[in-house]
């Protein structure tokens, strides 16, 4: 049978597997490939995403970019590994928190001087902020499950410059 795309009916015919996709890249053994409410992509023959009705299944690291914030908001739609320097008093906010599941945010802070202050919706072990030294760069996580209205801050603090 041969592949048919329809754009009302979508893709039919020849399933594939991952050493032999249905919708081949350059290779053989690359492209697209689809089961039973299973779609995959495969590199080298081998089975890299697999999206089902369970979700997204990854075979192989992530990566993603570090993101520079170049004021004081935490923008979430631009990923969710962000850099700042802070030289000064600094008043964080967060954005555009994906609705409607869990997102975790790293924030590594170079900190020069000042005080830095968290949006209300961060809980932190105790109820209390960490302690941070000035000339040091410290490392914050912060987990939500409810589309930012809470999150679980955690620091791993004074490193080395």
């Amino acid at each position: 049978m041969s592949l048919s795309l329809d754009g009302a009916t979508g893709i039919s015919g020849v399933n594939g597997t991952a050493s032999a996709p249905a919708i081949k890249g350059t290779d053989d053994n690359t492209g697209i490939f689809f089961g039973t409410d299973t779609a995959s992509i495969s590199t080298a023959g081998t089975e890299r995403l697999i999206v089902d009705a369970s979700g997204i299944d990854l075979n192989g690291s992530a990566a993603s970019n570090a993101v520079a914030v170049s004021g004081y908001d935490i923008d979430c739609s631009l990923g969710n590994y962000f850099t700042k320097t802070c030289n000064g008093n600094s008043t964080f906010t967060i954005s555009n928190v994906p609705a409607a599941r869990a997102f975790t945010i790293a924030l590594e802070i170079t900190h020069t001087s000042g005080t830095l202050t968290w949006p209300a919706a961060i809980k932190w072990p105790a109820d209390t902020p960490p302690t941070l030294t000035t000339g040091k760069t410290h490392l914050f996580v912060f987990v939500t499950d409810d589309g930012g209205t809470r999150w679980r801050g955690a620091a791993i603090v004074d490193y080395v410059n």
